[in-house]
């Protein structure tokens, strides 16, 4: 995790022999947010900042002002480079005291009444979440102790919806495969000791629903995007397709598509807004030839008698949607096949 710029650490300050009193001044002007004691950003800043940058903020201001922190869970995968669904809602840190278990409200603060200091309040901030472990084994990422890969995984799979889950848990599935830990077609089950943090998840629901999504991981999916696609197909009922097929034609290779149902002979693309873009992504091409070439791209896939279908994030966030365009592209759901929900992969609907 990047630390963006703008983080003021007083203790810094202060062993490099400056002094904070115009910088306390600035806070009680509200000119500055305080995250926690002695650490501090721009207000101006703070409303400009990206969620995950406030988070990373908020996340480097605990790592440096608790003793001994470990994050776990949401927060040791952002912190270990792995990818989430959005921001997570808290920084989650584990401790081996029960009595010391439980959330606390964010220390956020800045004073003044002006519209900026107004705004700050009403922006997201990140209480801290202890959670409880009967032990820790962590390893560092940076300026950061974390849980290790495995204990991660294994916490987000048990504790997390499935699409949160399905996405740290394809992320985890492709470090583990880049590392030459998980096999070709094997599953994240195989991978050694996540089968066993698995068993020794304290509810059997969690148990159930961490067993099934490391089942369904895969190294293959390109973004957050289709792991979030792969998890909401789930949601709707319908089949996991197969993922980075290729598709040729009589003037030879195609391309790969995000997913591909075989059976019933449709093709569904994620288009998510990176891919046109961002210039790393374009390789080179401007964001017009990209869009045309894509185009081109559907139209052979087309011509060789197969249905196409494409969907943005704003079909994620409405799963109805993306079903009435499945079904138009003539994709439909498996008969007798549990969507998620039944199978206990989404939080309250355990049998």
């Amino acid at each position: 995790m990047e630390i963006p710029p703008g983080l003021i650490d007083t203790a810094a300050i202060l062993r490099g022999g400056g002094t904070t009193d115009a910088l306390h001044r600035s806070f009680r002007a509200g000119l500055l947010v305080r995250i926690r004691r002695g650490f501090y950003v721009a207000t101006e800043d703070w409303l400009r900042a990206r969620p995950s940058e406030r988070f990373a903020w908020t996340t480097t201001a605990v790592s440096r002002s608790v003793k001994g922190a470990v994050f776990c869970g949401q927060t040791a995968a952002v912190a270990g480079g792995l990818p989430t669904l959005g921001t997570p809602p808290c920084v989650e840190l584990a401790t081996t005291l029960p009595g010391r278990s439980g959330t606390r409200t964010s220390t956020l603060l800045v004073l003044g009444q002006s519209g900026a200091a107004e705004e700050v309040r009403r922006t997201r901030s990140y209480p801290l979440r202890y959670r409880l472990r009967a032990g820790v084994d962590p390893v560092r990422n940076g300026e950061y102790l974390s849980t290790g890969l495995v204990e991660t995984t294994v916490d987000v799979l048990g504790s997390g919806e499935l699409p949160q889950a399905l996405v740290v848990a394809d992320g985890a599935a492709r470090r583990f495969a880049v590392d030459g830990v998980l096999e070709t077609g094997g599953t994240l089950l195989s991978v050694p000791g996540l089968r066993t943090g698995i068993a020794a998840l304290p509810s059997a629901a969690g148990r159930r629903r961490a067993e099934r999504v490391a089942a369904l991981a895969s190294p293959l999916p390109e973004s957050v995007g289709e792991s979030y696609s792969r998890a909401v197909l789930g949601i709707l009922g319908f089949e996991q397709p197969e993922l980075q097929h290729v598709f040729s034609d009589r003037a030879g290779f195609i391309g790969r598509s995000d997913f591909w149902w075989p059976r019933q002979g449709v093709v569904g693309e994620f288009d998510g807004k990176a891919k046109y873009v961002e210039a790393a992504r374009r390789d080179g091409i401007t964001a017009e030839e990209a869009v045309y070439r894509e185009k081109l791209r559907e139209d052979r896939i087309r011509a060789l008698g197969h249905g196409f279908v494409r969907w943005r994030w704003a079909e994620l966030t409405d799963p109805a949607r993306l079903r009435h365009k499945l079904l138009a592209a003539g994709l439909r759901p498996v008969v007798g096949m549990p969507a998620a929900a039944d199978q206990g992969l989404v939080r309250g609907s355990e049998p």
